[in-house]
């Protein structure tokens, strides 16, 4: 008897705690500024490497006061649009590979774009479906995007820049 009642006594503070834990989640969208990944030249055949870095201050992305807010419990990438911009003699570019990281977040693939990537003409990636982690990115405050794209001729000595918005949905805790 002692035995029964203590063990419905624990899973009743088990249960307790369980539903203390979970709490009410949010989902916000949250846009980019237009940003610019850079790959400095020179620049040769094969795949080459694009960075741009995004830096910000979390409670005023999500409109709400540092001590409303608790954490982000989860986030996902859902849209990324990217453009080559115009250059003097650009080279053919194919392919590329878009990545993630910040200080407390490993590098994560994030998309993947195939074909040919041509100057002033948008392109949208194939989103991956497992998206690990990009919560603690937002909390460290920075992004850095890394594209990672295929050069088709045997050099170029200029730097390749291509415009990025990226489009987020965080679930915050309320």
């Amino acid at each position: 008897m002692k035995k029964n009642t203590f063990l419905n006594l624990l899973l009743g503070i088990s249960l307790t705690f369980l539903a203390s834990c979970a709490g009410e989640t949010e989902k916000i969208t949250i846009n980019s500024p237009e940003l610019r990944l850079s790959a400095e030249g020179p620049l040769f055949e094969g795949a080459n490497t694009a960075t741009a870095s995004w830096e910000f201050d979390l409670s005023a992305l999500i409109g709400k006061t540092e001590e409303d807010l608790t954490a982000v419990k989860n986030a996902k990438l859902t849209q990324v649009e990217i453009s080559l911009e115009d250059g003097e003699g650009l080279p053919g570019i194919e392919k590329m590979v878009f990545e993630m990281t910040s200080k407390n977040t490993p590098m994560t693939r994030l998309g993947l774009y195939q074909g040919k990537i041509d100057p002033g003409k948008s392109f949208v990636l194939n989103l991956a479906d497992k998206q690990e982690k990009l919560a603690s990115a937002f909390e460290d405050g920075k992004i850095t995007f890394v594209g990672d794209f295929d050069l088709l001729e045997e050099e170029y000595w200029e730097d390749i820049h291509f415009s990025l918005k990226a489009t987020f949905e965080l679930e915050i805790k309320k």
